[in-house]
């Protein structure tokens, strides 16, 4: 038994581990995105990058672009009149968006003499204006404390190489269309991974690598918007190497590391003197300005959630500054990781027996996995896949169940399928589920049940005008379709007795007294419909129609198994028991086809629209019982669905 175990854990350890290389060799992107998931969640769990004070994000938002001049600028701002150059940038930035260029150029002209050290626009000027000049003249003053940005049109890198991309340059009316790329421009584009999620920044690359081409001697880098920043601000060291893409850390969800400021709020004389300081905020920083806001359609999709262009930069510029790049296990290790975990898994589940061990061992390698990838992200800035080595323990562990316990579910199962051609299939539910709940009722215990008993009238007539073969067949299609109705609402079948058929509800499991009353009644209603289709069903094959009585009962009775020493049943005893046998009886005297007791109308009165029939006595008894007749369900659309499974 022992050696089987083995083989067979073996076997499916050896199964995942192909189904895990066949994911990633034949579904790669299926693998990545899962991959990618744990890496995110890591990612947003682990440690951040501290926000380093000297970067500022000026935010060109919905405030910005949608001043009035009359309201916000004249009345609000008190400028109204004013010569002053904030009052011309206001007026300029209230008229309509885009905005004239020469807006940029009083906003360079403000921050640098306020004593930024660079100041940066995460913006595209690919054509020439009619305001260029101001704005020209201004980066020509300050040339070593400006940035602007450049695009690759096509983002995509296959796209980029089967139409041999350049960038998209700065208009010749700002800055001069130079072979060599003017040291004021920045190509602005971060390249997603496959699922489209940011989190590689590419400092530098060469435009052999977008055309597919061997790279020339002597061919220019070109440098990415935070690139050009850090050698401007004195930060070229922090600038990393090579021409691959870097993995970076993240400082913080979008809006929070580098939270936005509104940019017209430099222009307000209020704002600059009591928020900024008469400008001394700015003193020694690098100001990246840009679109915040749905509006501009400058989001991308980060591990912490949509973030805006700007803080992007600022957020790769950050991590530059602090050295924060993660790097990534080399895929040799990886898989050696995961040939182990395969290897822990087998020995896991051949160490421990109970599974209740195995879970728990199992849940505390999950998290010991966790913790490691976790640890390593923090400490050590390196990325440890973990989703396929996790994928191999868990699987490995959890098929090792079936290894376990197949041929006991196999041997279940046929006991099962034998005891239920012989008993209801409650019943059996509950002795193989539940035996020792089971055993204790065996001796007999008192419980109130609803009982219920149906019977074909004048069957004795028609089964000897009936062939006999066509008989049996009717009665057991018959028969086959009320034991559904039965089991469909939770009742126990206790016998045949002949053609008639007798269930009980609450012998074996309860709802609650009510509860088990009411689905009674549900499955005599139930069977009602059901003798309706089959009659249909029979008249257009020429077999005789029948009908039926039924009836239910509600009272405690003895349930235990009863008989001889050689032979006994699992069935209920007691008066309520010949009650409802002697009800059912009464539905030939009454003409209607489904009765119940006094006892069920005081329960379901509210559930289902009810009759009485007036009173009748029943043998045994010298007090005349009232009987009612269950016309249906008061409120059809609240009864539980249900669809029979016997076809017509």
């Amino acid at each position: 038994m022992f050696r089987k175990r083995t083989l067979a854990i073996s076997g499916i350890a050896a199964f995942c581990l192909l189904g895990l290389s066949a994911l990633d060799f034949l579904a790669p992107l299926v693998y990545v995105r899962g991959n990618n998931a744990l890496r995110d969640a890591i990612s947003r769990a682990g440690r951040k990058t501290r926000p380093n004070p000297d970067l500022v994000f000026l935010a060109i938002d919905s405030e910005s672009i949608s001043l009035d001049e009359e309201t916000d600028v004249n009345q609000l701002y008190g400028l109204g009149g004013s010569d002053l150059p904030e009052a011309r940038a206001l007026r300029l930035m209230s008229k309509h968006w885009p905005w004239p260029r020469e807006v940029y150029g009083q906003v360079v002209e403000r921050l640098i003499k306020a004593g930024a050290k660079v100041v940066m626009l995460d913006l595209l000027f690919p054509t020439p204006t009619d305001s260029d000049e101001p704005f020209r003249l201004a980066l020509e003053r300050y040339p070593e404390q400006v940035v602007i940005g450049s695009n690759f049109v096509s983002t995509p890198w296959q796209e980029l190489r089967r139409l041999g991309a350049s960038p998209s340059r700065p208009t010749e009316n700002l800055i001069p269309q130079t072979e060599k790329m003017d040291d004021r421009v920045g190509y602005t584009n971060f390249w997603p991974d496959e699922d489209d999620v940011v989190r590689r920044a590419q400092f530098r690359l060469f435009l052999a690598q977008l055309q597919d081409r061997p790279l020339a001697q002597g061919e220019e880098a070109m440098l990415s918007f935070g690139a050009r920043g850090l050698i401007k601000t004195g930060h070229a060291e922090q600038v990393p190497t090579g021409s691959d893409a870097q993995i970076f850390r993240y400082t913080a969800p979008p809006r929070e590391g580098f939270a936005p400021r509104s940019l017209f709020e430099i222009f307000v004389p209020e704002y600059w003197k009591r928020i900024y300081g008469e400008g001394e905020f700015f003193r020694g920083k690098m100001v990246v300005i840009g679109p915040h806001g749905n509006w501009q359609h400058d989001e991308h999709a980060t591990p912490f959630g949509s973030m805006p262009g700007p803080e992007l930069h600022l957020n790769a510029i950050n991590a530059a500054l602090q050295g924060e790049f993660i790097r990534e296990l080399p895929r040799g290790l990886a898989v050696l990781i995961t040939f182990c975990a395969a290897v822990l898994a087998v020995t896991l589940s051949l160490a421990f027996q109970s599974p209740w061990l195995r879970i728990g061992s199992l849940f505390a390698m999950n998290g010991v996995i966790a913790l490691i990838a976790l640890q390593a992200f923090d400490r050590l800035s390196l990325y440890v896949p973990c989703l396929a080595p996790a994928a191999q323990l868990n699987l490995t562990v959890l098929f090792g169940f079936v290894c376990d316990f197949a041929w006991e579910r196999i041997e279940r199962k046929r006991v099962r399928l034998t005891l239920e051609r012989y008993v209801s299939s409650n019943v059996v539910r509950e002795l193989l589920d539940r035996p020792g709940e089971f055993q204790q009722s065996l001796g007999g215990v008192v419980k109130p049940t609803a009982i219920l008993f149906s019977d074909i009238r004048g069957y004795t007539a028609i089964s000897a005008q009936t062939d006999p073969h066509a008989l049996v067949s009717q009665l057991n299609e018959y028969l086959t379709a009320m034991v559904e109705c039965v089991f469909l609402y939770g009742g126990t079948l206790d016998k045949f007795i002949g053609d008639a058929l007798m269930a009980v509800w609450g012998n074996v499991h309860t709802d609650g007294v009510r509860n088990d009353t009411a689905n009674a009644v549900r499955a005599a209603l139930a069977m009602r419909e059901e003798l309706a289709r089959l009659n249909k069903s029979w008249c257009a094959r020429g077999l005789q129609e029948l009908r039926i009585g039924i009836a239910v009962n509600q009272g405690d009775v003895i349930v235990g198994n009863i008989g001889s020493a050689r032979r006994k049943d699992f069935t209920v005893i007691g008066d309520a028991v010949n009650i409802s046998w002697k009800l059912q009886e009464l539905t030939k005297q009454f003409n209607a086809n489904v009765i119940v007791s006094k006892n069920v109308s005081a329960l379901l009165v509210e559930d289902f629209e009810l009759q009485s029939l007036g009173e009748a006595i029943v043998a045994g008894h010298s007090e005349p019982f009232e009987v009612f007749s269950v016309i249906g369900a008061i409120d059809p659309a609240a009864e539980p669905s249900r669809k029979f499974l016997v076809p017509a």
